[in-house]
């Protein structure tokens, strides 16, 4: 397993409602079978994907996230290499 910064990268979420919100990752984490972000949530690291409501990785600079329904909720940000 290794580490990776994650400088400028986000997690965006929706929540129940449709509105949508971002958390900042910490770090890339390679676990040899796949790269995870991974965001500080309740006080805890945890795996962005499985905190409730993940949509997709993104870079900070993007616009606010605005979701298609449909959009595949899975998307790496190709910066951890």
């Amino acid at each position: 397993m290794s580490l990776v910064a994650a400088d400028g990268h986000v997690a965006l979420f929706t929540t129940p409602e449709g509105d949508s919100y971002s958390l900042p990752l910490v770090c890339w984490r390679d676990d040899g079978t796949g790269v995870h972000g991974l965001v500080l949530h309740r006080g805890s690291l945890r795996q962005a994907e499985l905190v409730p409501g993940f949509r997709r990785y993104a870079h900070g600079s993007e616009a606010a996230p605005s979701f298609a329904p449909g959009e595949p909720q899975r998307r790496l940000a190709g910066a951890a290499g």
